[in-house]
């Protein structure tokens, strides 16, 4: 790592500032608790983040992506877009994406390997987590795939595999590791959440099943992906087991998690939205399927895979083992929300009636991730406004299909650590979009993951009560909920920094 004293001071604070543990708040800083120690180091790398950002340093980049990582989990307005794009913008200028860095030894070069992936996989945890476009196009990317960390320590030379050629690779595990799949499957999953934040059915012209639609590529792209794996990497109890006792059961968790939800963001858009009236009889996607088409095969897999994240989850829950450490991830929470919409479906809509046993798996599985959330609270603030988030859905179907309308402030979003406290502390000058001013109004009928996400950025919450009928049914066409913005300073710990390369 470059030896520049003042990007290595700001780095080594900003790491002081996220991993702060409450044990050693008193011990090392005299300080009260863990969120004072984080508060203080976090203004100080704040600081030196504004004085180095026309200083493209590896140590730089590196502590840009940590500080936008802790702003985007204690839900401050915009810093983390911004954090986020000098850290990319750096990455950029020293041209990480190629190899053109052979006058360093083979050490330094993986170390830039890995600060770029780092850059790629925040970019699309922005992308997925706030609705955001992906900065970072994968066809400028020039370079290989991270090694491991055994081949870092031996400053080994790299494979070479990147995200084309790695489903060709058929050596031992020990080659390669688990996170250069993890990125493939990121990518991959980025691809299709793309389709749903851009609304996809509404702008793409071809059905979702011709081979030439933008959907049925990317869907195809992933299956094939799935089928690649090795058999060490596919889902079943020993080899989560082995992935665990090696560390890396968050990376396995997380992985085989996006892999079943991505199966379920675009799809869940052709879910039929019915309750036996012709409300939405007449309004035509831009391939000119009525919303009530109904295809079986979409629905299968749509359904198939949330239940099937369901049990995932529910079985990880179950581990006495590492199981919380490993699904505590920001990936797992955006595979928990993408589902989420589907099994609400399973369960309150007329559909329910011929899936009666899949209606209450669906039942049982959103209780689990409720219950996960929860136990989350107590460190992660953030886990306050993932349960919001599903309790909106939860009232929003209720309003649609059982003609419940309840007013008041989410379950979820209040107590401890809620997001109303976390905006009344914040310091002043964070920007917040507020109606007119970057927060669309409820009457331009916005897609409701949008809405619920903004709710939770300190705008004024909605409630069924404000939505016109039509709207209401529109918004279970569209339907993808995700607010990745609120978690304490001390949440980030080493596994959260595996994702950045910093650990």
């Amino acid at each position: 790592m470059e030896q520049d004293n003042a990007s290595a001071q700001r780095l080594r604070r900003t790491l002081q500032a996220c991993r702060a543990c409450p044990s050693r708040a008193r011990q090392d800083y005299s300080l009260s608790s863990a969120e004072e120690v984080g508060n203080l180091y976090a203004k100080i790398a704040r600081r030196m983040a504004r004085d180095t950002s026309d200083q493209p340093t590896v140590p730089n980049i590196q502590a840009n992506l940590v500080l936008a990582l802790s702003e985007l989990l204690s839900g401050s307005g915009s810093r983390q877009w911004m954090y986020a794009g000098n850290a990319i913008r750096m990455a950029q200028v020293m041209r990480l994406n190629k190899d053109f860095h052979q006058r360093h030894p083979p050490r330094e070069q993986e170390i830039r390997r890995r600060i770029f992936w780092a850059c790629f996989v925040f970019d699309r945890l922005l992308a997925s987590s706030m609705a955001k476009p992906r900065t970072l196009s994968v066809g400028n990317i020039g370079i290989a795939l991270p090694s491991t960390d055994l081949a870092l320590a031996y400053r080994e030379e790299t494979r070479g595999f990147t995200l084309d050629t790695l489903n060709a690779f058929s050596g031992a595990p020990s080659e390669i590791g688990i996170m250069p799949f993890l990125l493939v499957t990121v990518s991959l999953f980025s691809d299709i959440a793309d389709i749903h934040i851009c609304r996809g059915r509404f702008n793409e012209k071809l059905p979702p099943t011709d081979p030439r639609s933008q959907f049925f590529q990317r869907h195809a792209a992933m299956r094939e992906w799935a089928g690649s794996l090795p058999s060490w990497l596919r889902w079943n109890e020993h080899n989560y087991s082995v992935h665990d006792d090696l560390g890396l059961g968050k990376e396995f968790t997380a992985m085989h998690l996006l892999l079943r939800s991505s199966m379920c963001i675009a799809h869940q858009g052709y879910l039929p939205q019915n309750d036996g009236s012709s409300i939405l009889l007449d309004t035509l996607d831009a391939a000119g399927l009525s919303l009530l088409h109904r295809d079986d095969g979409l629905i299968s897999t749509c359904v198939s895979n949330a239940l099937a994240v369901g049990e995932m989850v529910t079985w990880l829950a179950r581990e006495e083992r590492s199981a919380d450490a490993n699904l505590r991830s920001p990936w797992v929470a955006i595979a928990l929300l993408s589902v989420s919409p589907s099994l609400l479906w399973l369960q309150y809509s007329d559909e329910s009636q011929d899936h009666a046993a899949s209606s209450g798996l669906a039942r049982s599985f959103l209780e689990s991730f409720n219950l996960l959330l929860q136990s989350w609270r107590s460190s992660w603030r953030v886990a306050s406004e993932w349960l919001a988030v599903l309790d909106g859905m939860e009232r929003l179907y209720r309003s649609a299909y059982l003609g419940e309308v309840s007013e008041g402030s989410p379950e979820g979003s209040q107590g401890e650590g809620s997001h109303a406290d976390a905006v009344d502390e914040e310091e002043p000058g964070q920007y917040r979009p507020k109606p007119g001013d970057g927060f669309p109004h409820i009457s331009t009928a916005a897609p409701l993951y949008t809405m619920l996400r903004l709710s939770g950025s300190g705008a004024s919450p909605i409630s069924p009560a404000e939505t016109q009928q039509h709207w209401m049914w529109l918004q279970l066409i569209e339907t993808w909920p995700h607010n990745l913005s609120e978690v304490s300073m001390q949440g980030l710990d080493d596994d959260s920094l595996r994702f950045l390369g910093m650990s």
